[in-house]
């Protein structure tokens, strides 16, 4: 994969996930079992916050530091379920304007964070010795894109 195609790949999910997202209606975004007990809502923080942990985690990875966070594209199961669960706990009461509108903001740091870096810095399997030896970029589809296409599978049958 190459850089345009990494960015063209974020920014065709983004605009696909968008498109299903419209589908619903504000109370049916918001009503428990699209994704197990999730909401829409619900799918669309949790996918929100990885993002973000992906963005924080590349920031100090670019910058020579070690990051704080673990990358949860490879986290064991069990971590992955608890960071989940209190990823959904801490934006339960958010409302859904906000959610959507860190979902639009959050996309865009994303892409111009792999705008603006070295595409060898994204493309180099050894330049940041993942824990399954992938590129970086398998990192950031797996926390936007495939992400993105992911949840929409669930979501996708919940449509009005």
């Amino acid at each position: 994969m190459s850089k345009p195609q990494l960015l063209a790949s974020i920014q065709n999910g983004y605009d696909r996930f968008k498109e299903l997202l419209v589908e619903f209606e504000g109370e049916q975004m918001q009503q428990a079992g699209a994704v197990g007990k999730w909401s829409v809502k619900d799918t669309v923080a949790h996918i929100v916050v990885h993002e973000q942990r992906m963005i924080q985690w590349m920031k100090e990875r670019l910058h020579g530091e070690h990051p704080r966070l673990p990358q949860p594209y490879n986290m064991p199961d069990d971590e992955l379920n608890k960071l989940n669960e209190q990823i959904n706990q801490e934006n339960r009461d958010r409302p859904l304007d906000d959610i959507l509108r860190d979902l639009d903001r959050t996309h865009g740091e994303a892409l111009r964070l792999v705008e603006t870096s070295p595409e060898e810095d994204i493309l180099d399997p050894a330049r940041f010795r993942l824990q399954g030896g992938e590129p970086l970029w398998e990192a950031i589809a797996a926390n936007t894109f495939w992400h993105y296409e992911e949840h929409a599978q669930d979501i996708r049958p919940h449509r009005s």
